[in-house]
């Protein structure tokens, strides 16, 4: 078994890359930094001379010189081959502090200057992604993988082991995938105990959306990753408790949520007493042709099995809607509105109180 998985993980490996700079380029071999510091109208000619030894010291070459027309601080790069080369352009102060876009050294910063010109040594003009919105992807990057994951997976990947499903999926050829080494390691402990199994089934839905729940059933997830060569993959890596960086699943609803899943608020008659509410979900969603889905990897950090956890309604008029918020919140669990990257609909299950991954905010969404 653990000899097929890494197989069927070494495939997946197979593709070409999104070009971080939506350009058709090869894997970037080589970068070159040049800075240039622009001086106030009064000068700077002792500052620039400081600055210039500093750099040299970094083997950086430094050109000070006054601004031309509607020169400002910037940061860009160009590509030529495998060839990449970094211009940083800054504003040189009469203190003698130093000021880019988003950064600023004085003299006494060597050590953070330093941090600063290997990282655009690294990862080019746009510095290390990470920590930054939408994984350090540019707004017009992150639209390129957005809409590249928008399309929709017409076939179902239920029931097949995580890395043939993954393969299932018939991901564009323009974004690879890697496994990480831990989630390699996390799959093969998994193995062990017989679980690796995509469980839903989610045909019709966006790829973005299909793999991430794929991901989830085993407590794994996935993020667009800006590599130092200057190209976006796909990175999946184990999920953890602290940290919400991962794609998410699910984004906020673009329409009124009573419009996008009509099913879950119909008035009917719900008398419900001490069922599982496993098969209450399982039962709600067909009688309302409603999608829903289950956040497994939360609940079994949370060690909460639906299968044995029981809930109740009394007998009364009102939507499913309704009833599963008063069935399911005093157990520490809620449903949630969100649509795949395709614009579908569907009901999210999950624990009360689990943080959305930062990206949903990045975008501005708060869901329901």
């Amino acid at each position: 078994m653990k000899r097929y998985l890494g197989i069927m993980i070494a495939a997946c490996f197979a593709g070409s890359v999104v070009d971080a700079q939506d350009a058709p380029i090869g894997k970037v071999r080589s970068t070159t930094v040049e800075v240039e510091l622009l001086t106030a109208p009064e000068g700077g000619a002792l500052h620039g001379q400081q600055w210039r030894t500093q750099f040299e010291q970094l083997g950086i070459s430094l050109r000070v010189r006054r601004p031309v027309l509607n020169d400002k601080p910037n940061v860009s790069e160009r590509v030529v081959g495998t060839l990449r080369y970094v211009s940083a352009v800054g504003q040189l102060e009469r203190s003698g502090k130093i000021v880019f876009p988003g950064k600023a050294f004085s003299f006494s910063d060597g050590p953070k200057l330093k941090e600063w010109i290997d990282e655009l040594k690294t990862f080019g003009a746009q510095g290390s992604p990470n920590g930054k919105p939408l994984w350090g992807l540019t707004e017009k990057q992150f639209k390129v993988v957005y809409d590249v994951l928008s399309a929709v997976q017409k076939t179902s990947v239920a029931g097949k082991d995580l890395p043939d499903a993954v393969m299932a999926m018939n991901l564009p050829t323009n974004l690879s995938v890697r496994w990480s080494i831990a989630a390699q390691e996390h799959l093969e402990r998994r193995v062990a105990d017989g679980r690796i199994t995509a469980v839903h089934d989610t045909a019709g839905f966006s790829k973005a959306t299909v793999l991430a729940i794929a991901l989830n059933d085993q407590g794994l997830g996935f993020r667009p990753n800006r590599t130092p060569e200057g190209t976006v993959e796909l990175l999946i890596e184990p999920q953890a408790a602290d940290r919400q960086d991962h794609w998410p699943v699910g984004w906020p609803l673009q329409r009124q949520v009573t419009t996008v899943l009509p099913g879950m608020f119909v008035m009917v008659n719900v008398g419900l007493e001490r069922l599982p509410a496993a098969e209450v979900i399982e039962d709600v969603a067909k009688a309302t042709e409603t999608p829903i889905f289950i956040d497994r990897a939360e609940f079994e950090r949370r060690d909460i099995d639906l299968t044995k956890l029981l809930v109740s309604h009394p007998l009364k008029k009102t939507t499913w809607s309704l009833a599963l918020r008063a069935m399911l919140v005093p157990k520490h669990v809620t449903r949630e509105y969100w649509q795949d990257e395709a614009g579908r609909g569907f009901v999210w299950i999950t624990a009360v109180g689990k943080p959305r991954a930062a990206a949903v905010k990045d975008v501005g969404g708060k869901g329901e």
